[in-house]
């Protein structure tokens, strides 16, 4: 787990440029007839809990929980449970690792789940009037029925920017490329998926945050129809 955390680091940079790439190819070149997109419209729905294991400590905990629908909210697609510890090596930079329990509900019916462990780093500091910040997660996903443990990198690059100088208000965007280090059963090695968000952010009060907006979800087909989720995503965060 730990060589590949370093790892991920290493692949930071390249794996934002890859991001930028793929994005860029998505929409200058035309779609092949063979390679449809099927799309399907859905809602996400955080909720994250997250203090301090002590006053004045270094030591963060935080605890998600997910919920994802599709076929607009219709059906449930997935349902998660995700704890984390996080130190804060300085103002700047974090670290921190945690667990992810994940259910998801298969069109065809019954469930299957997922014990995922993971680690992040991440960078942020004041850029162009706003913030920048820069993350990047690895996983260990252990899926039921699966021929083995599949890895994931997940680069991230984030900026958000008040609307007006010491407002509530400010627009938040993002994009996360995931990526696939090795192959399994269930998924080939390469692009697992794209996720490029763009909304609005609210501070209701010191200890409450909330963002909302548009999620545009790309999952490549390697090989059957590509597929395009168009996703209102809801986040809300208490803090303690």
């Amino acid at each position: 787990m730990i060589r590949r955390f370093a790892s991920g680091l290493s692949l930071l940079a390249s794996g934002f440029s890859l991001s930028a790439f793929f994005l860029l190819t998505l929409l200058l070149i035309p779609t092949p007839v063979s390679a449809q997109t099927v799309t399907d419209g859905r809602a996400w729905l955080t909720v994250s809990v997250q203090g301090l294991l002590s006053k004045d400590s270094p030591w963060r905990w935080s605890m998600d929980s997910i919920a994802r629908s599709r076929e607009g909210v219709s059906q449930i697609d997935t349902a998660s449970l995700r704890p984390m510890l996080i130190y804060n090596l300085d103002r700047h930079n974090f670290i921190g690792g945690g667990y992810a329990f994940v259910s998801t509900y298969p069109v065809a019916g019954g469930r299957t789940t997922e014990h995922r462990l993971f680690g992040i780093y991440q960078w942020s500091a004041p850029s162009g009037g706003g913030t920048l910040s820069m993350r990047v997660r690895v996983e260990d996903r252990m899926i039921e029925a699966n021929s083995g443990v599949l890895w994931r990198v997940r680069p991230q690059a984030r900026f958000s920017h008040p609307f007006k100088t010491g407002g509530r208000l400010s627009w938040v965007s993002w994009d996360e490329l995931s990526l696939h280090l090795n192959t399994t059963t269930r998924s080939p090695r390469g692009i697992d998926q794209n996720r490029a968000f763009a909304g609005i952010g609210s501070a209701w009060s010191p200890n409450v945050r909330a963002e909302i907006g548009y999620l545009n979800q790309f999952l490549p087909g390697h090989g059957a129809a590509n597929r395009m989720n168009h996703v209102v995503s809801t986040t809300m965060t208490l803090s303690f």
